[in-house]
């Protein structure tokens, strides 16, 4: 989270509006959303998303005063100068096994300046310190990828970063304005552009830290389209207003069911005769209505039934035209035969077979005689045979109706006396059974076998006439009974319709009552449920309060966030204009004079600003409209150097701005990092890939006693991860180097090369003229003229006149002086063993003279320098005797810990010494 987001959720959080709450969650949780949507999206339980917001804002208030915010002063800064920095596994920085702590990058209190091609590493070196300082990586949102997964690298990364006061690391998102990219330079340049499409509100914003805030702003509609009616909810009331309705339409069915039943029931008495319904009474009338119904049935079967009289009378007819139409079937058939023989059907039939145009026969179809040939046309044999067949299909016909008038005959006898049998078997005699049944029995297909069988019964007509009597006896008596039959069956009849209708009635009842058993579960759910919309219409009244609440919350965070960024710029850009406009000279300070800028005014319009430039010719103008894109990127420069300095912060990093500043300009920021009064008393870490910067850079800063100020590096990028090799050049730091490990040899070959670049800055700077004869010994590579050390040392000592002391101590009495070679500044082989004889006093009585000469070219440069150092191993000493003071330290703390404070504290105070020694010689 960015400083100022972070600071306006402080200001805002002492609010307890639910409602603003819930934005003030949705501006820290969803930051790079739009916000709108946001809230389109994630609007739904209510309570839920109370308790949510609350319970972070709760927990966020834990951890912050709402009162408070970071100081901004910089006499109050908290963070300084970086010491060092070490890192593995972090983008391309690796480690090579578990043991390996990784990479260590020292770093001055001046200019550290990086040299990498591109990919050799500087943007991630660059991204190392901003994850130590802000815990964030801004380029792992611009790419849309994860913190995590864009500064792994192998295994877990772990970054052990220290600063200068070794003090902690203050981490904050405050520290954002302390790095410049050339990003930010290059969207400053393309303000305004449709190809990139950025907004100058968007630049400014970046440039004043701003970003989040203006993005959060971005995705907010503006306050009149952010409406309560497009969030408030209805659905329970109309639910509720639809499931009363549907309640009295079925309370009304119910009723109608109710009454259809009382209805029903009324009938089912009516039918029973009785007054009013009444269950028990009409079961009671019921059973008495079945009881009597079976009595009368009863009744009724007490009575004869008539009988069908036998009409055998006729029988002897019967039989007699079965034996006529017998007799006539026979003689058809035998008719049939007879002319059916007569027929040639061989002739016919190869007649008919070969029968085509009669007429144009030639030959005989049947017997292949010539026609003229043959007894008898074939024309004539089809005209002779033709009527014999139609006389043989009329027989045929015959014979077929009598046939079938036989069959009915004998199935109607057949079927007669199987009746008989069926209901006057009793009364029957033995003999006139066995007869009936042998009828029954025999083969029908047999016409003359079944006539025979059936005559058989002639004998019996006597006995049949005598059952026919009883018959008739019979059906007398039961005609005579007939009206107290009809009447008993009467009776049966309306019981039975009143059993039917009262079953009928029953069953509508039944369904009724099932359907209002359905409508009483209806009606029970429809009364539910408008319970459930009454507990729904109180949460929508609740979710429309806040709704309307947050569509007055939403207005005011809106304005809120815009007063906030508009607060903010407006105290930004109020102190910068001065500074921008001197580092934006500085910049361009070789510039035709026209092209120079008088002032710089920052104009406020539609709640963005406008760059307004004023020329030497007092001219004012957009600084879009009259800047050429090169110089727009240096005016965005100085705009980024003006809110670091406003700031005050200790540190910035450079990430390869130079190669967004042509290379005419370039010399002019090395002069401005050099002389500003600002930046040469800051951190300045600058990491580029333009070699001719790089070490123009370094010749300016490569001084012998720069140790402190000014580190050189070159980045490689290797498989095995970051490579870091150190191109530093201060001398003084290097004899104390060797001092450490008793080098003496390399104290005296830096001290050489220490005393010969003082001699020849001394005489650049007081320009020492010199005269000499050059020979071929001062003729070198590349034809360049070397003048002698000699003569140059004589020259300088003619100069200092009677200030010679310390010079010609160095002079005459450096050890090794003579035993050295001058040009390469290697020992002797011979006297080897003699320069690691002396002692290391010695040497440092020489190197205290080395700093006693430099005081002297340089007397106020060289003492505040020193008493700079003095003072900060005074801190130092300081806080380590604290430290080991502490008794509760001394004996918890490991004890090479502790051995390693004690270690360090007796190195401090050596180093006092030295420089008091140093001090009291100045």
């Amino acid at each position: 989270m960015s400083y100022h987001l972070n600071n306006f959720l402080r200001s805002q959080i002492s609010n307890n509006d639910p409602s603003y709450l819930y934005l003030l969650h949705l501006i820290k949780s969803k930051k790079g959303k739009k916000l709108t949507k946001s809230v389109f999206t994630e609007l739904g339980d209510i309570e839920k998303l109370k308790r949510r917001a609350i319970k972070y804002v709760n927990r966020y208030r834990k951890y912050v005063d709402p009162e408070t915010e970071i100081v901004r002063d910089g006499t109050s800064a908290v963070l300084t100068e970086l010491k060092s920095i070490q890192v593995k596994n972090f983008r391309g920085f690796s480690s090579l096994n578990e043991n390996d702590e990784g990479t260590l990058i020292p770093f001055t209190k001046g200019v550290n300046v990086f040299f990498a091609p591109n990919g050799g590493g500087k943007t991630s070196l660059c991204e190392v310190i901003e994850y130590s300082l802000t815990r964030d990586v801004k380029e792992a949102s611009r790419r849309n990828t994860s913190l995590k997964n864009y500064i792994k690298n192998g295994g877990p990364h772990k970054i052990q970063c220290k600063l200068a006061s070794d003090g902690d690391v203050p981490v904050s998102s405050y520290w954002n304005s302390c790095f410049i990219d050339r990003n930010r330079l290059q969207e400053f340049s393309l303000l305004g552009s449709k190809d990139t499409n950025v907004k100058q509100s968007d630049v400014l914003a970046i440039l004043f830290e701003l970003e989040e805030i203006d993005e959060i702003i971005n995705g907010m509609v503006k306050p009149t389209s952010f409406k309560a009616s497009e969030f408030i909810r209805t659905l329970g009331e109309s639910n509720q207003i639809t499931a009363v309705d549907n309640l009295i339409r079925k309370k009304e069915l119910r009723r109608n069911e109710i009454l259809h039943i009382r209805n029903t029931e009324l009938k089912i008495a009516e039918v029973l005769g009785l007054t009013q319904f009444d269950s028990v009474n009409v079961e009671s009338r019921k059973s008495y209505y079945t009881k009597l119904k079976a009595h009368l049935v009863t009744s009724t079967q007490q009575f004869e039934s008539s009988s069908e009289e036998l009409q055998f009378h006729k029988l002897k007819n019967y039989i007699d035209s079965i034996y006529r139409l017998n007799n006539t079937l026979e003689e058809k058939r035998n008719k049939l035969s007879v002319d059916a023989s007569k027929v040639n059907y061989q002739k016919l039939y190869n007649a008919i077979k070969n029968l085509d145009d009669i007429s144009a026969l030639e030959i005989c179809p049947a017997c292949e005689t010539p026609i003229d040939n043959v007894h008898k046309h074939p024309r004539d044999v089809v005209r002779d045979e033709l009527p014999k067949l139609d006389h043989l299909h009329r027989l045929t016909s015959a014979c077929n109706t009598i046939q079938e008038q036989i069959q009915l005959r004998v199935d109607t006898s057949a079927s007669y006396v199987q009746t008989c049998l069926n209901e006057h078997k009793d009364s029957l005699s033995v003999q006139l059974k066995t007869i009936l049944e042998e009828i029954s029995d025999c083969d029908k297909r047999s016409v003359s076998e079944y006539v025979v069988s059936l005559s058989k019964i002639v004998p019996y007509l006597k006995e049949v006439e005598i059952l026919n009597n009883s018959l008739k006896e019979k059906n007398n008596r039961v005609s005579s009974q007939a009206s107290r039959l009809i009447s008993l069956n009467s009776k049966i009849e309306l019981i039975e319709e009143k059993l039917r209708l009262c079953t009928v009635h029953e069953t509508e009842i039944t369904a009724s009552k099932r359907v209002l058993t359905g409508l009483n579960s209806e009606i029970v759910n429809i009364l539910s449920d408008i319970h459930a919309y009454k507990a729904q219409i109180s949460k929508d009244y609740i979710f429309n309060e806040f709704a309307n609440n947050l569509e007055a919350s939403y207005k005011k965070i809106y304005n809120e966030l815009n007063s906030y960024k508009q607060e903010v710029e407006a105290e930004n850009i109020s102190g910068i204009e001065l500074s921008t406009l001197s580092y934006y000279n500085q910049i361009n300070k070789h510039d035709a004079p026209s092209d120079l800028v008088s002032e710089i005014k920052f104009k406020q319009a539609n709640g963005t600003y406008r760059i307004i430039l004023k020329m030497q010719d007092d001219k004012e103008d957009d600084a879009f409209c009259v800047l050429s894109e090169g110089h727009l990127r240096a005016l965005g420069l100085a705009l980024l150097l003006s809110v670091a300095k406003k700031n005050c912060h200790p540190i910035i990093i450079f990430d390869d701005v130079v190669n967004a500043i042509d290379t005419e300009h370039r010399s002019n920021i090395i002069d401005m990092f050099s002389e500003d009064s600002y930046l040469k008393d800051t951190q300045r870490i600058i990491t580029t890939h333009d070699r001719m910067f790089w070490e123009k850079i370094s010749n300016k800063n490569k001084k012998a006693t720069d140790a402190d100020t000014f580190s050189s590096h070159v980045l490689k990028s290797t498989n095995r991860g970051i490579v870091i090799q150190n191109f530093g050049v201060s001398y003084s730091q290097k004899i104390k180097d060797a001092f450490e490990v008793y080098d003496i040899r390399q104290a005296l070959v830096y001290s050489r090369i220490w005393f010969e670049t003082m001699v020849n800055e001394y005489c650049v700077n007081n320009e020492i003229q010199v005269t000499t004869r050059f020979t071929s010994r001062q003729l070198k590579k590349d034809n360049w003229l070397e003048i002698s050390l000699e003569a140059t040392y004589a020259k300088v000592a003619e100069s200092l006149g009677e200030n010679v002391t310390t010079f010609n101590f160095l002079k005459n009495d450096l050890i090794n002086w003579g035993a050295q070679n001058q040009e390469h500044h290697a020992f002797d082989e011979y006297n080897y063993n003699f320069s690691h004889s002396t002692t290391s006093v010695e040497v440092q009585s020489i190197y205290e003279k080395l700093w006693v000469l430099e005081a002297q070219f340089k007397p106020t440069e060289t003492v505040e320098k020193l008493n700079r150092e003095k003072s900060e191993l005074e801190k130092t000493k300081r806080r380590l005797v604290q430290i080991l003071s502490n008794e509760n330290f001394v004996e918890k703390a490991r004890h090479e810990v502790v051995q390693a404070r004690r270690d360090n504290l007796s190195k401090v105070d050596s180093g006092l010494d030295l420089l008091n020694k140093i001090l009291e010689q100045v």
